[in-house]
Parts: C-alpha cells; structure tokens; sequence
C-alpha cells in the first residue's frame, strides 16, 4: 500500500469536483467520473465514424472479471486491450471542448484508487482514495460551508487557472449568455441540458403548477423573460428539444432566422 503524500486534485473529477468514481477518458486525454459524462452529451459536428472502419469498438461487458490480457512483454508485464464504450455518441469534452466519439475506462486512475492513499483535508487521516469520496461527505470534522464561503473562491487566482475555454464559458454564464445548459423553471437547480431538464420535470415537477416562464426561451437573444407558457413541459419537450449551438446563429434576430429557413425550405421543392 502506497502512503506517499500524493495531491488530491489529480484525482479531482472537473465537473462534480469530488473523487473519481469510476473514472472514463474522452480521446483528448481528459478524464472525468463515468455518470459525470452525460452532461457532455452532444449531436455530432463532424461525421460519425465509418462502418468499415470505426473509431470505437463497444465491448459487450464492463465487468473486470471479463478483462483479457492482449499480450506479455518480455519482462512479463500484462498489458490489456483498451476497452471502448458507446462509438457512436458524441461527447464535447469540458475542458477544452474537443468533440469525440465515444470513451475508454481509466484503467491506471482506477489501480491507483484502490492502491494510493491520500490525506482527508478535514481530519488528516490518511485514507483509500476509493473510500475517500465517501469520507469526505461524511468527515465529522468538516466545515461547514456558506454562499459567501463559496462565492470567496472565484476570485483572481481562480480564473488565472482556467484554461481559454473554460474562461470563455465562464465569462458567458456570468454574463448571462450561457446557452448550454438551462435553469429548471420549477426550482433553483440549474446546469441542466435539454435532455436532462425533461427528465427532471418529469421526476420531481409533473404534479407542479404547469404555468411557468420557460427558463431556455428566456436565455435567447429574442426571447420574452416575462412570457408565461400554458405548459412549460410540454412546451419545452415540443420545441426545445435540439441543440442550439448546431442549428442557431445567435447574431440574427428572429425575423431574420424565420426568412432564411423559409428561404431553404424552398430549395428542396
């Protein structure tokens, strides 16, 4: 067992900010927590792979009893075939936005998890990395922490660290521009796709008041902030239900988007 002091941060998930869990690698290289990774669900940009020569192959089972030794090295070193899941579904890294197709499951971050052990900032103890996610939730010892202790950490050292992207993204969303994700309407929970806004609503908000003011209407350039829908749900599900930055060129206006679509409808008769 490793007791080397190791930094935390290297086993830092960027979107849920905790420990991985079940840790998964895009083809840029950036790892994240496998449930993490369906807010990073995208429609393709750029063609899916080809059928005679694809870029991932699925693998029909997850389970580490099923791993396989490709070969051995002279020395005697196992090395296993790379294991790749969902070849077809887009995925637009967090970090630095790269689009790829399909992930691979983090192997080495995994052998560490369960090998290395690292310092509980709150107690000092040294524990498993693997149990250290849990433990953190549930340290006696550990702070409480407010709006105002949260909102301390975004300050200059902060954004220095952020990579372009990131500060791109994050400079829109205190602007108000983000429009990626969406606020529920319902409730304060927000960082939602349109996807997963759906599933929400249709888990915690079905029996609500349907009358609300639809949270991704009102983050469009033309949209009414003050516009109540009949149904926000059914509204959403019937009109929202695409990806906005493939299909919407945010510097027209509505007239402007309404006369060109009519215009390349026209094209096909």
């Amino acid at each position: 067992m490793a007791t080397s002091a190791i930094d935390l941060e290297d086993f830092t998930c960027t979107i849920c900010r905790e420990i991985f869990e079940n840790p998964i690698s895009l083809s840029c290289s950036h790892c994240y927590c496998q449930e993490c990774l369906v807010g990073l669900r995208t429609q393709p940009a750029s063609p899916l792979p080809s059928s005679d020569k694809p870029l991932m192959q699925p693998l029909p089972s997850s389970d580490k009893s099923s791993m396989q030794p490709l070969t051995r090295s002279t020395q005697g070193s196992v090395i296993y075939r790379p294991k790749f899941y969902e070849p077809n579904q887009s995925f637009a890294c967090a970090i630095c936005r790269t689009e790829t197709f399909g992930y691979t499951d983090c192997r080495d971050i995994q052998a560490d998890l369960e090998t290395l052990e690292g310092l509980c900032p709150n107690c000092r103890k040294n524990i498993m990395l693997c149990d250290l996610r849990k433990h953190l939730e549930q340290c006696p010892t550990q702070p409480k922490v407010g709006v105002n202790d949260i909102l301390k950490t975004f300050n200059i050292d902060f954004f220095s660290k952020l990579s372009q992207p990131q500060a791109e993204a994050c400079k829109k969303a205190r602007s108000g521009e983000n429009r990626s994700t969406f606020r529920c309407p319902y409730c304060t929970k927000a960082n939602f796709t349109v996807e997963l806004l759906c599933a929400h609503i249709e888990e915690i908000h079905l029996d609500d008041d349907p009358r609300r003011i639809c949270t991704i209407c009102a983050s469009m350039p033309w949209g009414d902030k003050t516009r109540v829908s009949h149904n926000v749900y059914k509204h959403i599900y019937n009109r929202h239900r695409f990806n906005y930055e493939i299909f919407v060129n945010y510097e027209q206006d509505e007239e402007s988007m309404f006369a060109e679509a009519v215009q390349r409808s026209m094209m096909f008769y």
